[in-house]
């Protein structure tokens, strides 16, 4: 039986499992928890070379993924509380990137389990089983999240076509262009503009989830056309989207459709 190629889509985490087609370079828009099915991958980051088959990567950094087999990605929450809770529980690390998950060995049987099913998981169960992963206590995070980049996001998640001037953004939460770029940076660790388009990203893949065409989709979500979708993917992802989105064979490929953020207070006007 061929290997599934799995894409789960929700609000807060993104979900990848397929094969790795030669070498992946990742400008990381969130922070990523990686697992090499097959073999230990080898990871490049700034001057440092690692090798694993467990892998957290901070947001913000730039990685070459080298190697080949099959790989799960877990792209983690914006704000770093799936970050926090998984940090401690990684055995090493080298520079930004830390390795060897504790329940590496649990999680690699389970994964293996679903590239093989003939009915994988569904997006509740897989949901589930990433909380369970991410934070078996069930412990609360102590990551801080300024409200008011809280709300920055939630405005770009609202109307995700419009271009929002980061003036604008910073005059609906009181800031100032520069207090606004500073604090965006640190709390989410990219820029406003990288976090806008990696939301166009999840949303574009959402709609071809629901039945939308690559084009049609790349539009709804604010792209000026599918190319500029596919520049903006290899850019961010590392690979071509046609290697996930329109990949042969058994895609199994599910979103959580519901708005990620609603602002009942906030008009939809689009300047």
């Amino acid at each position: 039986m061929p290997a599934n190629t799995l894409l789960y889509l929700w609000p807060q985490r993104t979900f990848y499992l397929g094969e790795l087609d030669g070498a992946v370079h990742l400008q990381l828009a969130a922070s990523v928890l990686l697992f090499a099915l097959d073999a230990p991958l080898l990871a490049r980051c700034g001057s440092h070379s690692l090798r694993a088959s467990s892998l957290l990567l901070p947001v913000g950094e730039e990685v070459v993924i080298e190697g080949g087999g099959r790989i799960a990605l877990c792209y983690l929450d914006v704000f770093g509380h799936d970050l926090q809770h998984l940090s401690p529980r990684l055995q090493w690390q080298r520079g930004p990137v830390r390795g060897a998950l504790a329940e590496q060995d649990v999680a690699l049987a389970w994964l293996h389990e679903q590239s093989q099913a003939a009915s994988p998981a569904t997006l509740d169960e897989l949901s589930a089983w990433l909380e369970r992963l991410i934070n078996p206590q069930q412990q609360s995070a102590t990551v801080h999240c300024d409200p008011r980049i809280a709300r920055v996001v939630r405005l770009i998640q609202e109307d995700v076509a419009c271009n929002r001037q980061i003036a604008e953004l910073a005059a609906a939460v009181g800031l100032n262009v520069s207090r606004l770029t500073q604090l965006f940076s640190q709390q989410v660790g990219i820029p406003v503009r990288r976090y806008r388009q990696w939301h166009r990203l999840f949303v574009t893949s959402c709609l071809v989830a629901g039945g939308a065409s690559l084009t049609d989709a790349a539009l709804q979500a604010g792209f000026s056309d599918s190319a500029h979708f596919c520049h903006t993917f290899r850019s961010l992802a590392g690979m071509n989207p046609s290697q996930i989105l329109l990949r042969p064979g058994r895609l199994f490929l599910q979103a959580d459709l519901r708005p990620l953020a609603a602002l009942p207070d906030q008009g939809k006007e689009c300047r």
